[in-house]
């Protein structure tokens, strides 16, 4: 009887010790479980911040290039507007010569008729007038420029009130 009971006994550890170890192997497993997720999210984690560092790349490039393309914009924009005021000095040398022959052509058909102290009035006349042409034609040329500085910039406020508004950003 009593090695019955005894028999009973070792069996019902033998039962607990193979359930002890069966929960032990599951544990096991559910961790063994938990660390391939873990590293599975880690891998994915990876991908995502190579994928965005290549669209901050990819960002970046574009960035520069417009910004190279607005530079190249602005050197074809000086390079016209230099152009252009050669050909505008030109034409006004041109324009001052040419007044410049007509002038001396009329002083030839006036001298005929005048004596040396008119000539000599006339001259000094005639000098003071291209001086004075001289000095409008600058002017102009100055207030024009002034004029397309002004229109190219913005105005003052604007600027600033831009650079404070970039700066709390």
């Amino acid at each position: 009887h009593r090695d019955k009971k005894r028999d009973k006994e070792k069996v019902k550890e033998k039962k607990k010790a193979k359930e002890k170890e069966s929960d032990r192997d599951k544990e096991k497993e559910r961790n063994w479980d938990k660390e391939k997720e873990r590293e599975r999210d880690k891998e994915r984690n990876r991908d995502k911040d190579k994928e965005k560092d290549q669209e901050r790349e990819k960002e970046q490039h574009k960035d520069r290039e417009r910004v190279r393309d607005k530079d190249r914009e602005k050197n074809k924009e000086k390079e016209k507007e230099k152009d252009r005021e050669e050909v505008d000095q030109n034409k006004e040398k041109d324009d001052v010569t040419k007044e410049g022959e007509k002038d001396r052509e009329k002083i030839k058909d006036k001298e005929g008729d005048k004596d040396r102290g008119e000539k000599e009035k006339d001259k000094e006349k005639e000098k003071d007038e291209k001086k004075e042409k001289e000095r409008e034609r600058e002017k102009e040329r100055d207030d024009k420029k002034k004029k397309e500085k002004r229109s190219r910039t913005p105005p003052r406020s604007y600027s600033s009130s831009r650079r404070s508004r970039s700066s709390s950003r």
